[in-house]
């Protein structure tokens, strides 16, 4: 019983949020957004979030996160 707790925990997509980004890759929650608008991410309610593997999925096939600052308007 227990091995099948930890098969289906395992099998379970972990959802990252801003929060999460900005820990991972130690930035500010500014640029944390800016990244997660480019992910693939999905919205619930008032939140994106997006799984631990498209991330990983999309840092490899991209060597990264491209991030542009909008410019800034005066």
């Amino acid at each position: 019983m227990t091995n099948q707790r930890a098969d289906i925990h395992n099998n379970t997509p972990q959802f990252l949020d801003v929060s999460d980004l900005q820990s991972i890759f130690g930035v500010g929650r500014s640029k944390a957004r800016l990244m997660m608008d480019t992910l693939p991410s999905i919205r619930v309610g008032s939140k994106d979030y997006i799984t631990a593997t498209a991330l990983n999925t999309f840092i490899a096939e991209n060597n990264g996160i491209p991030v542009k600052w909008p410019k800034r308007k005066r």
